[in-house]
């Protein structure tokens, strides 16, 4: 299904023309099922992988750049320049500070081969102990999900569950048309068809 059609549907299944049911109101609809769906299952298509390297003495990496948005970190993995790859473990940042309580230093009480990771901010990742050289690291992440629009209008989802899509939003719709009844009634075909999809 695409996006014309999705929209299509919409309107027709709940009888609504384009001055109540709008492009614009539609689209939050068809924004917040993506986010929905993203939050509930794990998909392939979302999966990604980026090689960098850390910076000396820096115990913090930038995840900010990849191409189609970092949602969030799977794991990190340390490749040796002999092609030996170690995963680094999964901590809480807490565990960085008393690890390496100094994030940007020489001391050589401090760095080494990094051994753990953690989730910092939105946009930065933090190892301990600090990189004593710029190792190189391989980012196993997932993507913020591709968005149905306009201009974009086919995506992974509309394309391989377009079920789901469709009584999502018609959930969400009945939802703002305030009819209870409905909404229920495509909640429950929603959740049967994401379970099928998962």
């Amino acid at each position: 299904m695409n996006y014309s059609e999705l929209l299509t549907n919409v309107r027709n299944y709940t009888e609504v023309t384009s001055d109540v049911l709008s492009d614009a109101v539609i689209n939050v609809f068809i924004t917040n099922i993506e986010n929905k769906v993203a939050r509930q299952i794990d998909t392939d298509d979302q999966r990604r992988y980026a090689t960098t390297t850390f910076e000396a003495n820096n115990a913090f990496l930038d995840v900010s750049g990849p191409e189609g948005g970092f949602r969030f970190a799977r794991g990190l993995q340390l490749v040796e320049t002999d092609g030996t790859r170690t995963w680094l473990q999964q901590r809480d940042a807490t565990v960085m500070d008393e690890y390496s309580p100094e994030r940007s230093t020489t001391d050589v009480n401090f760095t080494g081969k990094p051994k753990y990771w953690g989730n910092w901010d939105g946009t930065t990742l933090v190892v301990a102990p600090t990189p004593n050289v710029a190792y190189t690291v391989e980012m196993w992440y997932d993507e913020t999900p591709e968005r149905l629009t306009s201009t974009n209008t086919t995506t992974f989802l509309s394309n391989n569950a377009p079920e789901v899509l469709l009584y999502g939003t018609l959930s969400e719709a009945y939802s703002y048309l305030k009819n209870v009844q409905d909404m229920q009634l495509y909640e429950g075909k929603y959740q049967v068809a994401l379970q099928d999809f998962a």
